[in-house]
């Protein structure tokens, strides 16, 4: 944080807090007073310097305090200036931008109050060498800066000088105010002070709606009030806290609401992908062609197949209740494993007309269902070409032989 910049007055601390006031009144600036006795100096616009950072020149929002504390001769005044503000609002750039404009208005100020005889000593200097000139010209017989030179060519004793204003005394003089306060230009202008503690911050009720709207930007703005209410001593601080509360809890939620989005459809396209197909009757061939393949032989008898792969353990006679029946059996021609889809092509179109020749009806017009199992991609290199098909009862399982059932 800069340093903070000091001019000492010979008024004691309430009526130089006043005549302070009124000079930075006369510059533009909004002054405030605060609830701990310090002034709420502001000037320029915060939107457009959120927007253009440094470059809003002269509208550029600067915001800074003023401390006014009693002295044994009269008050010290101390113009505070946090860089941080400065930093988030414009920049590196806008800090340093800052920081000039709080030295500029501490040094017009003394400059203002120096006509008055009300400074003790030199007025602050300006941030640069002709920043003072940039302004109105300090007038006749106001204290000069300390590093003030002669002009060139010039004897050191030809640079003016103004004689230190006599301390306060206490003691009225004519027109003095109530008191016994000198009179300074301006003084009626000073603002009433603003009551704080009655006032609702309005950043904080801001943080609590976009909690909800933008999470993040709920907790950033609940961030902001906060440090405004402990300055400024406002009402809101349970605002600005649910603000940031609310933000935090609607990120965390929108986070796991993406996460489960995610793990939801890994799931579904895993569960599509390990379904069997119901082309026709077929089994997919990946998940129910044996590893170790079976060759089957037409009018054999199978029970429930719970594993998806067959195996001599599941042939049972055709006189006990049993759930397939080998009604068909034909090999495909031998080469490179023609893939899944081929191979379900192939069964359809051998078990279909196979179906009717054995049951005695065709495949359309029966009440029985029938799969098939065939050569998969593993089975194939083991030299499986047999593709058999397996009528079975939807209703359940059946007893005896199916073969000219005409069902």
């Amino acid at each position: 944080m800069p340093e903070p910049v000091l001019l000492r007055l010979t008024l004691p601390a309430a009526p130089a807090r006043d005549a302070v006031a009124s000079a930075l009144v006369e510059q533009g600036f909004t002054v405030q007073p605060t609830a701990t006795g310090s002034l709420d100096v502001s000037r320029g616009s915060l939107g457009t310097t959120l927007i253009a950072g440094a470059f809003a020149g002269q509208d550029m929002h600067v915001r800074f305090d003023v401390h006014v504390k009693d002295a044994p001769d009269g008050s010290v005044v101390e113009f505070v200036h946090s860089a941080a503000g400065g930093f988030f609002k414009g920049g590196a750039v806008g800090a340093v931008k800052a920081g000039d404009v709080v030295r500029e208005a501490a040094h017009r100020t003394g400059v203002r109050l120096a006509e008055q005889g009300l400074v003790q000593g030199a007025v602050p200097v300006p941030p640069a060498p002709d920043a003072a000139t940039s302004g109105a010209p300090a007038p006749e017989g106001a204290p000069a800066p300390e590093d003030a030179s002669a002009p060139e060519g010039a004897p050191a004793s030809a640079a003016p000088t103004a004689p230190p204003a006599p301390p306060f005394t206490g003691a009225p003089s004519a027109g003095a105010q109530p008191g016994g306060v000198p009179p300074y230009a301006g003084s009626a202008s000073i603002p009433p002070p603003v009551d704080y503690a009655n006032r609702t911050n309005v950043v904080s009720i801001f943080a609590l709606v976009l909690g909800f709207l933008v999470p993040i930007g709920g907790i950033i703005a609940g961030a902001v009030a906060l440090s405004q209410v402990k300055r400024t001593g406002e009402k809101g601080r349970g605002l600005a806290i649910s603000g940031i509360i609310v933000g935090s809890v609607m990120t965390l939620l929108t986070i796991v609401g993406v996460i489960l989005f995610f793990v939801l459809v890994a799931f579904g396209a895993a569960a599509e992908e390990a379904q069997s197909t119901d082309d026709g009757g077929f089994f997919d061939p990946n998940q129910n062609a044996p590893t170790e393949f079976l060759s089957l032989q037409v009018g054999q008898c199978l029970d429930d197949v719970s594993t998806g792969f067959i195996t001599s353990d599941n042939l049972v006679d055709c006189g006990l209740a049993h759930t397939y029946e080998v009604f068909g059996d034909f090999t495909v021609p031998d080469g490179a494993f023609p893939g899944d889809d081929a191979i379900t092509a192939a069964a359809q179109e051998q078990c279909d007309p196979a179906f009717q020749s054995y049951i005695g009806v065709s495949y359309a017009d029966s009440t029985l269902e029938y799969n098939y199992i065939g050569p998969s991609s593993d089975t194939w290199a083991q030299g499986d070409r047999e593709i058999s098909c397996l009528v079975t009862d939807p209703a359940g399982e059946t007893t005896g032989s199916l073969q000219g059932s005409a069902r």
